[in-house]
């Protein structure tokens, strides 16, 4: 029996750009896998931030930004053979506080990781969660660790917690399964990230074809709308990638030579995650 995946994305591009690869190995083995993305909803036009024109400007979109950035979306999943779900809230760039001002005015101030003026957008998402997603149907459930603190990510990964801990239904360490947020873990700025995000799980090292490399670098530039704005170029994203999927390689582990190491965090048994190679003796 085909099992059924689902990859919780902040932004569209955030779970492909994060485990693209590891997505393309599970539709491999006949797996079904769908990416839902939280923050697709459009800002309004003349009403935009300063803060959203300039990162528009970064896309290059004038225009029907979040239009564009769904059919990337929906382009790139296509390319690994995923379902693809868009809640359509909107992302912090977009959204106002209670007065109707910005909510955040520069660009450092969405790496702050400060929760306490995004608990209603928190609550918002949990409740979309719950009522937009069978979560039940769902044999794993894939959300971001946060690394690099970018609120919308930090969002994401509370209101799926509390939106998973609230089914009862729902065995939260069998079915939850964290993935670490690519490509903000290679700038190398969030170095307090496995204390601070990842101190209660354990990392779990999967070992992944050399072809999921590959597939998952094309899904990447079907986001053509964002290469620039992550990286200066589309060679610095390919080095970045390849470099990253040779990193993590545990010396204990002993590998095919046409295969690499890719890294989840569970809190699960190994053997409920799909293409576990090598856990801590102390999982």
């Amino acid at each position: 029996m085909n099992n059924h995946y689902l990859f919780i994305s902040a932004h569209l591009d955030d779970a492909i750009i994060s485990c693209g690869d590891y997505i393309d190995s599970l539709v491999r083995a006949g797996q079904r896998v769908t990416v839902a993305t939280v923050f697709t909803g459009t800002g309004t036009g003349t009403d935009l931030s300063l803060l959203a024109r300039i990162l528009h400007k970064k896309f290059g979109l004038s225009s029907n930004v979040m239009k564009v950035r769904r059919e990337e979306d929906i382009n790139a999943c296509g390319l690994l053979g995923v379902d693809t779900i868009h809640l359509d809230l909107q992302e912090s760039i977009y959204r106002k506080d209670h007065s109707g001002a910005p909510s955040y005015t520069k660009l450092d101030d969405l790496f702050r990781g400060n929760y306490e003026t995004e608990l209603d957008v928190i609550s918002e998402v949990a409740e979309v969660l719950s009522t937009r997603l069978s979560l039940t149907d769902y044999e794993r459930i894939y959300i971001p660790l946060a690394i690099g603190r970018h609120v919308d990510h930090g969002i994401v990964r509370i209101a799926s917690e509390q939106a998973i801990r609230s089914n009862i239904e729902l065995e939260v360490t069998a079915r939850l399964i964290y993935y670490e947020d690519l490509p903000y873990l290679n700038y190398g700025q969030d170095t307090q990230w496995e204390i601070e995000l990842a101190c209660h799980l354990h990392p779990v090292y999967n070992s992944l074809p050399r072809c999921c490399l590959k597939q998952k670098t094309a899904a990447i530039l079907a986001y053509r709308s964002q290469i620039g704005l992550l990286w200066n170029s589309r060679w610095e994203m390919l080095r970045q990638v390849i470099r990253h999927a040779h990193s993590c390689h545990p010396p204990e582990l002993q590998l095919d030579p046409n295969t690499y190491c890719f890294r989840l965090h569970a809190m699960s048994v190994p053997e409920q995650i799909p293409f576990a190679r090598l856990v801590p003796e102390n999982f």
